[in-house]
């Protein structure tokens, strides 16, 4: 299938690692120039490097930035466009959220985990808008969570900030959609990164039992019964970014599983 990202150029924040970082390496395949951002730059300039090995000709730069510091967005975007010669895509994928119940998060964490997103998310969006105009496939991608749909207890903080995550991504399609730009979020459930591995070691030392069985517990929800890849996160993200998918915008859709119960 002809996707329509041959020479195509996109900035990806939060692509030193993870899902970020699959995402960055999906879309080159495909003939995408990237400007991996983040906060770990020897991290970036890795993944970039990397990039440019695996892909001769196509162009990969590492640019720092630290969404808890606003000053640092604007000279990001701006470094990484000159670097591309413009860009098509957006991928706001940086950003988390710190595990606890409400009496067990401080100010600071909810402080500091909203300036990234979803504060960072806007600046980052906002810098990134004036070029993505002259686009003619602009495309914004936000990767979301589906606590954002359901909220639980014992992740307080992932239920706001996924939310407000979804309900921008709707809102950004409304104002970008005369401008021909799409914007859609990705919200996956869980997904095996280091944070992943992290919510297993600690199931296995609250129930008492060994990884592969904290596991098993954890997917017993999952309709499917498999942690999410991050590449299953990247396919979809390529698609979203094509030419194939011009006409879908302000959705969000899930990659879990199965394990979101809503409609």
């Amino acid at each position: 299938m002809e996707l329509g990202l041959t020479g195509r150029k996109a900035i990806i924040s939060g692509a030193n690692r993870g899902i970020g970082r699959v995402i960055a390496a999906t879309l080159a395949a495909e003939g995408v120039h990237i400007a991996a951002l983040g906060r770990n730059l020897p991290a970036c300039e890795e993944a970039a490097v990397e990039l440019r090995e695996r892909h001769p000709g196509l162009t990969a730069v590492a640019v720092k930035v630290d969404l808890e510091q606003p000053p640092t967005i604007d000279p990001a975007v701006a470094a990484a466009v000159k670097a591309l010669g413009g860009v098509d895509i957006l991928v706001n994928c940086a950003g988390g959220a710190y595990r606890g119940r409400l009496e067990e998060i401080p100010d600071e964490m909810w402080e500091r985990y909203f300036k990234v997103k979803p504060l960072g998310l806007i600046r980052m969006t906002r810098a990134t808008v004036p070029h993505l105009k002259r686009s003619d496939q602009g495309r914004i991608i936000n990767i979301s969570g589906t606590r954002g749909r359901e909220p639980e207890s014992h992740s307080m903080m992932s239920g706001p900030i996924n939310f407000g995550t979804l309900s921008l991504t709707k809102a950004m399609a409304n104002e970008f959609g005369p401008s021909g730009i799409t914007v859609n979020a990705i919200a996956p459930g869980s997904t095996r990164t280091r944070r992943w591995d992290e919510l297993v070691g600690i199931t296995a030392r609250e129930r008492g039992l060994g990884i592969e069985a904290a596991e098993r517990f954890l997917l017993e929800e999952v309709p499917l019964g498999k942690v999410i890849d991050p590449q299953d996160i990247a396919d979809l993200a390529v698609f979203l970014a094509s030419a194939r998918a011009r006409l879908i915008s302000g959705t969000a859709i899930n990659v879990d599983g199965g394990r979101t119960r809503s409609i």
